[in-house]
């Protein structure tokens, strides 16, 4: 069965990637402002008439134009920096970093402001006539819109200056990522990770289960556990998603598999509905629960990075890529199964593991630069810094990664002096993973 009808959860992912969504809002209220000002008349000699605007209508007028087309002039310059931002961020460091600059609210907050101090003065010369009776509160009002259009196009300018800079485009991909984290999506935390579902054949239906198909092509970018789960004891059923966070479907492909929990029949209309409503599928991958798509970024930015023969920017991304690992190695990962109070399976979703994580966060830095000593070095700090959380089943993990990074470096490397420094390195890194986290009394600062 196909499941259709876009839910309010899926339009409010696309509206908050849109420029012009909350630009159209503030011009809205813009407008409502204007249309209230205008009913208000204070006299010439009233308490705020040393703030009042004072000439005349003809001059108000004059004053309103002005506004409006210098107001559309600086705009354009927004527009530009916004345009330059994009294209350097896709073009240097990585194309899926568009989507955060797009998702940014300050730059969707500064579009609006513009479009709506535009709107608010050019709606103002309707309501400015021939008499000097005119609403000179709201001529005033306009004329502060743009002064504030000003400061806050010497703070975007500065915010883009800055933002454009590495550790900064890092440090927002790490606390998208982070805040992912934290957000315990499926995969992450509780049952996560359990040893039953290691065999589970996630692209085969389970006996006597009915499909659900796609009803689009996209990235599942979240899923609603509660809704879920409601669901599966409303219709007494087990639900088994075919992708978790971060997958892709084809539209007409299975989505989910549904077959009855004790034997009994599923409806598989109102099942549909609900599971539509509880899976948000996107044409991209986004941050808010997909924590892989923070470390794909991430290894992105090193990789482009060496074309240009940057290893410093690889060294900045590792150890970022080192920061994620260590939040994410104390924690139950992989495909989770979630229980009903009784004990019984009703929902399924797939996960990635720790070593998909890592596998991620390693190999395709460590296969581009094979002959370059500061990327494994990198590539070796990043895994000493995972070592400093990672629990004691996984530490073999570790142990397997940096015996490929000491492979590459001897099939790689060719200078012996570099090869030595990445050889000692790593061994120094295996000993300390070999002789465990030493149980010692340590004080966390705080941030």
């Amino acid at each position: 069965m196909t499941i259709t009808r876009m839910t309010s959860d899926q339009r409010r992912e696309a509206l908050s990637g849109s420029l012009w969504f909350l630009p159209l809002l503030m011009t809205v209220a813009a407008l409502l402002l204007g249309a209230a000002l205008a009913e208000i008349r204070l006299s010439e000699d009233g308490p705020l008439s040393g703030v009042l605007y004072h000439g005349g209508a003809e001059d108000a007028r004059r004053l309103l134009l002005g506004v409006a087309t210098s107001t559309v002039g600086v705009f354009a310059l927004v527009v530009g920096l916004t345009l330059v931002a994009l294209q350097v961020a896709g073009n240097r460091y990585s194309p899926r970093l568009v989507r955060s600059f797009l998702r940014d609210r300050v730059t969707q907050v500064v579009f609006g402001l513009f479009i709506a101090t535009f709107a608010y003065n050019a709606a103002g010369l309707y309501t400015v006539g021939a008499q000097d009776d005119y609403p000179r509160l709201a001529v005033t009002v306009g004329l502060v819109l743009l002064f504030v259009c000003i400061a806050a196009l010497v703070f975007y300018v500065d915010r883009v200056a800055h933002s454009l800079q590495t550790h900064s485009i890092l440090n927002t991909v790490g606390v998208a990522a982070r805040r992912a984290i934290d957000c315990r999506p499926p995969g992450i935390g509780r049952s996560a990770g359990m040893s039953g579902l290691d065999g589970v054949p996630w692209d085969e239906p389970p006996p006597g289960a009915i499909q659900l198909l796609a009803p689009r092509s996209g990235y599942v970018q979240r899923l609603q556990m509660d809704a879920l789960m409601q669901a599966a004891l409303a219709e007494d059923a087990v639900v088994q998603l075919t992708p978790g966070i971060g997958g892709h479907v084809v539209a007409g492909t299975p989505l989910a598999w549904a077959c009855p929990a004790n034997g009994g029949v599923v409806r598989t209309e109102s099942l549909a509905r609900s599971v539509n409503r509880a899976i948000t599928i996107g044409a991209g991958r986004s941050n808010y629960n997909d924590v892989a798509i923070g470390a794909i970024q991430m290894v992105d930015m090193a990789l482009l990075s060496m074309h240009t023969f940057d290893y410093h920017t690889v060294e900045q991304s590792c150890a970022e890529l080192g920061v994620l690992l260590g939040r994410l190695a104390g924690l139950p990962l992989g495909s989770e199964a979630l229980t009903d109070s009784a004990g019984t399976v009703r929902v399924l979703v797939p996960g990635l593991s720790f070593e998909d994580y890592l596998e991620l966060a390693c190999g395709e830095i460590r296969r581009k630069g094979s002959n370059e000593p500061v990327v494994l070095l990198a590539l070796v700090k990043q895994l000493r810094a995972a070592a400093a959380t990672v629990s004691p089943e996984r530490l073999g993990l570790l142990r397997t990664q940096l015996e490929l990074v000491r492979a590459t470096a001897q099939a790689g490397i060719k200078e012996p002096h570099d090869l030595e420094r990445v050889l000692r390195e790593a061994d120094r890194v295996t000993m300390l993973i070999g002789a465990g986290r030493a149980e010692r009394p340590a004080i966390r600062l705080a941030e």
